[in-house]
């Protein structure tokens, strides 16, 4: 199975190409990644702080 860390890991990479596509998809995509960007309730903090970085 996978360790906690590798789990995090993973996130942390999945994350990053999730921000990565949403910028190379355009001005709409970025703007639904800004509006999931705030939502901490639904996403991990992984995918939070990658998509913060679209603000």
């Amino acid at each position: 199975g996978m360790t906690e860390d590798k789990v995090v890991q993973k996130r942390k990479e999945l994350a990053k190409w999730l921000k990565e596509s949403i910028l190379r998809l355009g001005p709409t995509f970025i703007k639904i990644g800004q509006q999931f960007s705030t939502r901490v309730d639904i996403l991990p903090q992984e995918y939070v702080d990658q998509l913060s970085e679209l603000q």
